[in-house]
């Protein structure tokens, strides 16, 4: 599988007009609920933050094109605080998408139709050229994906003795990804392993629904 060496985060105008909506599964080396979901300037559990969120794109459209069902995961090494910035990122793009569609999601996910991710943008100090991955993600009471060889992920949604869900509302990160709600899940069992970021292994997971539009 041959990796892109095109991306990168930018900022500047933005003329096309998309719409990307799916499942926003996040997972991270904290050990129950990463701080940052509250607190841009916490620092994380363990001083720095492993991460991993997986975009599960159910609805999209990038200028005419539909990329619909395919899957991208953003994985991140932050050395300290999310607010302090010095991201390293690593895209992954599941093998499936075409080379029109592979261009059309990296411009969406290195921010360069504007969005969530042109926010993010100046907290990234390294991206890392795009691995294109055998992306396998089932969906049931557990959510696991297999990230070819870099990642096992899962997701088991929290709920409270009486069986409703946890939620967790208008979180400062949420903010930062466009979302509103998250519904806070254990990922015990998650691994993450990227030859040129650390490796990782946690318990803190969100899972939420979004809606971008540029």
């Amino acid at each position: 599988m041959k990796p892109s060496c095109c991306a990168r985060f930018v900022k500047g105008t933005f003329e096309m007009t998309w719409e990307l909506a799916g499942q926003m599964l996040e997972v991270c080396n904290c050990g129950l609920l990463c701080p940052c979901w509250m607190d841009l300037t916490a620092p994380p559990d363990r001083g720095w933050c492993g991460t991993a969120i997986l975009f599960d794109i159910e609805r999209v459209n990038v200028g005419g094109l539909d990329v619909a069902g395919r899957k991208v995961v953003m994985a991140a090494e932050i050395p300290g605080a999310f607010a302090n910035g010095n991201f390293t990122v690593h895209l992954y793009v599941d093998e499936g998408a075409s080379a029109e569609q592979l261009r059309a999601l990296e411009q969406l996910f290195t921010g360069q139709l504007g969005g969530p991710m042109a926010a993010l943008g100046p907290a990234v100090t390294t991206l890392l050229p795009t691995r294109v991955a055998r992306i396998m993600v089932q969906h049931g009471e557990i959510v696991t994906a297999m990230v070819s060889e870099a990642g096992r992920l899962q997701w088991a949604p929290r709920y409270d003795p009486g069986g409703r869900a946890t939620k967790v509302k208008a979180a400062e990160a949420m903010a930062a990804f466009g979302i509103i709600e998250g519904h806070p899940a254990k990922t015990a069992g998650s691994q993450w392993s990227d030859p040129d970021m650390r490796s990782w292994s946690g318990d803190s997971g969100m899972m939420s629904r979004f809606t971008w539009r540029g």
